[in-house]
């Protein structure tokens, strides 16, 4: 790199993973985007100003990373494999509003982690995350009760079509309702196999959901709401008066009156329900 006064943030990750001799480990779903035009269109698509704290899970060889500290305020990135901290050093030099915390995102206490590195500010996310964690990752941000005011991910197009589907589909699920409760998705734009390195097996999209101003529904008890957004679909092809006897130890009078109460047949299923009438029957259990 030394014919170069500037190294652009791809030309140091190449050569960070050459020095290194850096291999992907597989099982951590490390198909890492090196290519800082399409990076650059992404972090243009996710609107990221300097007035913005960002945490990135999956900083990988770092060039979406020092971009981002480019770009923001402040940039906090997750990485859960040791092996690439001498790359990262490489790739992140001289930029002091960048720091990576080798931690595992499903196991840190996000609350203290945004106190500690941002102050208790509002964030967003900004990540290529590793696909086979996605949903639990998704999960986790969307019910913190620090969530980020947006989340902008690349993620596998199936991915993204759950996350986007509707009541009544085959795709309809837990993740989606839990999702559109926290805010509104949409995709950004189709990234093909032959971006990342290596290439996964899929086609993938850059996806972003702005948390709702107002939510769709306001349910009295939210942590009630999320339990039965997951009971409903705990068990598909169930009716929903058993999925509530097992998930809340009802009895099966209580959950047909629960569901009669909410205006539902007692027969239905969770996964035809929609935010509303969930939340309807969550009112009924209170009451």
């Amino acid at each position: 790199m030394s014919e170069y006064s500037n190294p652009s943030a791809e030309l140091r990750a190449r050569v960070a993973l050459e020095k290194y001799r850096f291999k992907n480990t597989h099982s951590l779903g490390q198909n890492f985007l090196l290519t800082e035009g399409l990076i650059s269109m992404l972090l243009d698509d996710a609107e990221v100003s300097p007035s913005d704290n960002v945490l990135e899970i999956g900083p990988g060889a770092g060039v979406m990373t020092r971009l981002l500290g480019e770009r923001a305020k402040r940039v906090l990135a997750l990485e859960v494999d040791r092996g690439l901290e001498p790359v990262l050093v490489d790739v992140l030099e001289g930029l002091s509003n960048v720091r990576v915390v080798f931690q595992d995102v499903m196991k840190v206490d996000l609350r203290a982690l945004i106190e500690e590195h941002f102050g208790g500010e509002d964030y967003r996310v900004v990540a290529n995350l590793p696909y086979y964690i996605t949903a639990d990752i998704l999960l986790k941000l969307a019910g913190s009760d620090c969530p980020p005011v947006s989340i902008c991910i690349m993620v596998q197009k199936e991915a993204a079509e759950r996350v986007m589907s509707c009541p009544g589909t085959k795709q309809w699920c837990a993740l989606a309702a839990e999702l559109q409760f926290y805010g509104q998705a949409r995709v950004l734009t189709d990234v093909a196999p032959e971006a990342f390195d290596p290439p996964p097996h899929v086609m993938s999209q850059f996806i972003r959901i702005d948390r709702w101003d107002v939510p769709p529904v306001r349910p009295s008890d939210p942590a009630l709401f999320r339990r039965m957004i997951r009971a409903a679909f705990a068990m598909r092809r169930k009716t929903l008066v058993n999925n509530l006897k097992a998930s809340f130890g009802m009895s099966q009078d209580a959950a047909r009156q629960a569901l009669i109460d909410a205006g539902l047949d007692e027969r239905v299923r969770g996964e035809a329900l929609t935010l509303e009438e969930l939340n309807r029957v969550c009112d009924a259990m209170r009451s």
